[in-house]
């Protein structure tokens, strides 16, 4: 909390900077309240949470772009922000604050790390991300304050006023954040968002994870998936940047990285639905030779993918059309998407890229409240009618996210409890090593039993992703090992097999 309180609401000690060890802080006092001015800039630190068994593989941009701000707007130097993957990391820094980015499958992360660096430091602690801004009446106690929803110019705030010492008078002021108050959560009057998103620096990348150099294009989303936070985080708005700044990043990452082959990875899934824009950064980058130089990668939304789309990914070098494909069912696909999408729509984009000849994966979600056996064989039928033209590239476990019109949705229905714990979303991905059917949280049973979902998903993982990846590997070993050698095993092979027989 900002401030520990007696009974009576009165301010006594300010335990968001009660480190003095190496005096970097003087304390005097002030109406009753003690108050604290700094004697150097501050030290910032940001974090994004992730699941402990799984490292990232790109760099965190939302974070990125929070820092390049900070020093796009002169309040703070370079050497004073650091993007760290550790906790040792966090205190070896010594930072005055701590911003830290989450969405609610991770929360729990995000909380540990807070909590043994603020142990450590004394930092100030600032939590961002989906997350605070779906429940931020829900402020975790590690974090002295929430930022709600873009987080740019809210967070520059809060580290201009700290590092004026304003900061614990000016709370109130500050748009878009949620503090703690006489043991209260204040939500204050929301932030509007920045209407030129060309005006953002390009974000900071403080490492390279993989050959994988992510960007984003746009920032929300046109449509309403009832499963996903990203329309309530964005405030139902929908922005692009224009061709030129997207252009331009791609460029710069290019000649950044020009020693090795990269894949630019577009983030956000509607980067191709204003036309107009896509060919534009298409034609431009084929001018400019940039797919001699890299490939391409990303999701896009099967509605919006047509011939003349496939035919520009193509000249991209576009490694793989991926979109969300969630199910096969009509029915339930609607009931997830919208009346604005079709199972001919993802029919459409996997006959292109079978066209085309370019690898087309698409995401499946199981377990959705109101899925039936019918949309379960619906899928089943479907996968299986795209057997070899398309691979499963995200095989996942319904999850109810807050922010989402689902989670709303089943907590009005009492489906989830007030006592519900988000650190108890850990099992989303059925692919996954750390996947256990023991720990999962089952919305369905009234439709399909558990253990019929079960055996269900067995039997797909069995036909659609460990054949596939049998055939994927036979096809690798023949790619790469000579023939001859070849020929030698499938003799030793057959030598052995009549051995065992005899």
């Amino acid at each position: 909390m900002l401030f520990a309180e007696k009974p009576n609401g009165e301010r006594t000690r300010c335990v968001l900077m009660k480190r003095l060890v190496n005096s970097k802080y003087i304390q005097i006092k002030n109406r009753g309240r003690k108050n604290w001015l700094k004697r150097t800039p501050p030290k910032i630190c940001l974090y994004c949470a992730r699941y402990d068994y799984e490292p990232l593989t790109i760099a965190p941009l939302g974070i990125g772009y929070i820092a390049s701000y900070l020093v796009q707007q002169g309040i703070v130097s370079q050497e004073q922000i650091c993007i760290v993957d550790t906790l040792d990391e966090a205190i070896e820094f010594k930072p005055d604050i701590l911003g830290v980015s989450s969405v609610s499958q991770v929360i729990q992360d995000g909380r540990d790390f807070t909590k043994k660096c603020k142990e450590k430091t004394g930092c100030l602690t600032v939590l961002g991300g989906y997350h605070v801004t779906a429940v931020p009446q829900n402020l975790p106690e590690e974090f002295d304050i929430g930022v709600l929803s873009e987080g740019e110019i809210t967070f520059a705030e809060i580290v201009n006023f700290f590092k004026l010492n304003k900061l614990t008078v000016t709370l109130g002021q500050i748009k878009g954040i949620c503090y703690r108050k006489n043991g209260e959560i204040i939500i204050n009057e929301p932030r509007g968002l920045i209407e030129d998103l060309d005006s953002l620096p390009l974000p900071y990348r403080h490492k390279e994870y993989s050959q994988e150099i992510p960007i984003f294009t746009s920032r929300g989303c046109q449509y309403r998936c009832i499963f996903c936070a990203s329309k309530g985080f964005w405030m139902n708005r929908y922005r692009l940047r224009s061709a030129d700044s997207v252009i331009s990043e791609i460029v710069h990452l290019v000649n950044k990285y020009r020693t090795k082959r990269i894949t630019i990875n577009v983030l956000d899934d509607l980067w191709i639905a204003n036309k107009k824009r896509f060919r534009e950064i298409v034609e431009k980058l084929v001018a400019l030779k940039i797919p001699d130089k890299t490939d391409f990668m990303g999701f896009c939304r099967s509605n919006v993918i047509y011939e003349e789309d496939i035919k520009l990914l193509k000249q991209l070098n576009y490694r793989c059309v991926r979109f969300g494909a969630e199910t096969g069912s009509e029915v339930l696909l609607k009931r997830l998407k919208g009346d604005n999408i079709s199972i001919a729509d993802h029919q459409r984009v996997i006959d292109l890229c079978q066209k085309y000849k370019m690898p087309c994966r698409a995401s499946f979600m199981f377990g959705v409240p109101g899925e039936t056996m019918e949309d379960l064989e619906a899928t089943i039928t479907f996968l299986r009618k795209n057997k070899g033209k398309l691979e499963i590239g995200g095989f996942y476990f319904f999850n109810p996210i807050p922010g989402t019109e689902i989670w709303e949705e089943m907590k009005g229905n009492g489906m989830i409890p007030d006592t519900f714990k988000l650190e108890n979303l850990t099992q989303l991905d059925f692919n996954k090593d750390i996947f256990s059917w023991d720990d999962i949280l089952y919305f369905n049973e009234e439709n399909v039993s558990l253990e019929e979902f079960r055996e269900l998903i067995h039997k797909i993982k069995a036909e659609f992703i460990y054949d596939t990846f049998r055939k994927k590997a036979k096809l690798t070993v023949k790619k790469y090992l000579p023939k001859k050698f070849m020929t030698y095993v499938k003799r030793l092979i057959s030598i052995k097999s009549r051995m065992s027989i005899g």
